[in-house]
């Protein structure tokens, strides 16, 4: 089971993060988000545990603690499951979607034949 977790310490590394689960049970991978151009952390992390009453253990003691004056937010992902997207619809893009209202673009053809308004 791959777990998301969020809030993280800019300074932690794989292997702190790896130890953070270990205490629950098997970890078999241990990664940190990092930016590809600097390679600087983005603050948050995968973690891989392949049993899963350990790895939903380990969520649910780890969910919400204290790390340097932030909660952790920590979650099981699901099977083709994107962490991007938390909180958010699967497939879209929240500020792509946001369109001005002028914008006649989101307006099918029939509404600007009939002067900008649909169902009239």
């Amino acid at each position: 089971m791959q777990i998301y977790i969020g809030n993280l310490p800019l300074e932690f590394t794989d292997i702190d993060l790896k130890s953070m689960f270990e205490p629950f049970g098997t970890v078999a991978a241990a990664a940190i988000g990092k930016d590809k151009k600097t390679g600087a952390s983005e603050g948050y992390g995968i973690v891989e545990m392949p049993v899963k009453h350990e790895a939903r253990t380990a969520v649910d003691a780890l969910r919400g603690k204290d790390m340097q004056g932030k909660p952790l937010r920590v979650r099981a992902l699901k099977p083709g499951d994107d962490f991007h997207t938390a909180g958010r619809p699967v497939g879209s893009d929240f500020h792509a979607s946001r369109k001005f209202r002028g914008d006649v673009s989101n307006r099918g053809a029939g509404a600007i034949r009939r002067g900008g308004q649909r169902g009239s």
